[in-house]
C-alpha cells in the first residue's frame, strides 16, 4: 500500500496523491525518519508499535495530538482493502492483524502513552500493547 513521504500516512492503492500534503505517494518509506524539532534535526531509528486501535479515527486523533507536541507518529493499517476482515459487507469478527497500529520512536513511548490515555481513556487501555 502507498504512503505519503511527508506525513507518512498509509493509503489505499487507488490513491496517488496525499490529500493533506499534496505529495505523490511512494510504496516504501525509508527506515529512518528525519524530524525537525526546535531547530535541531533528530534521527529516529527505533520505532515501536505502541497500540492497535479499532478505528482510523481513534488513531488519527492520537497522531494529531502527538504532532502538536512534535512527537513523530505513523499509522499502519492492518485491515486491507475490503474492511476489517478482507471481505465485502459487515462482519462480526476482525482478523488477527486487523486494526490500526500506532507507531512511534521508542524514546517517545511514555509521552505517547500519556497522550493516548488522556484522549481515548479506556479505548486506549484496550488497544495498548504491553510488551514494549
Amino acid at each position: 500500500m502507498p504512503f505519503c513521504p511527508k506525513c507518512r500516512y498509509e493509503y489505499k492503492q487507488i490513491v496517488e496523491i496525499c490529500p493533506d500534503c499534496n505529495e505523490k505517494l511512494v510504496y516504501s518509506l525509508p527506515d529512518e525518519v528525519l524530524e525537525q524539532t526546535s531547530g535541531d534535526i533528530e534521527t529516529y531509528r527505533d520505532w515501536v508499535q505502541i497500540a492497535r486501535l479499532t478505528s482510523p479515527q481513534y488513531a488519527e486523533m492520537v497522531v494529531e495530538a502527538l504532532r502538536t507536541k512534535n512527537i513523530p507518529a505513523v499509522i499502519l493499517s492492518g485491515t486491507g482493502h475490503f474492511g476489517q476482515t478482507g471481505q465485502f459487507g459487515v462482519s462480526s469478527f476482525r482478523s488477527v492483524g486487523g486494526g490500526y497500529s500506532l507507531m512511534v520512536p521508542k524514546e517517545h513511548v511514555t509521552e505517547t502513552d500519556n497522550v493516548g490515555e488522556l484522549i481515548l481513556g479506556d479505548e486506549w487501555k484496550k488497544g495498548r500493547l504491553k510488551d514494549i
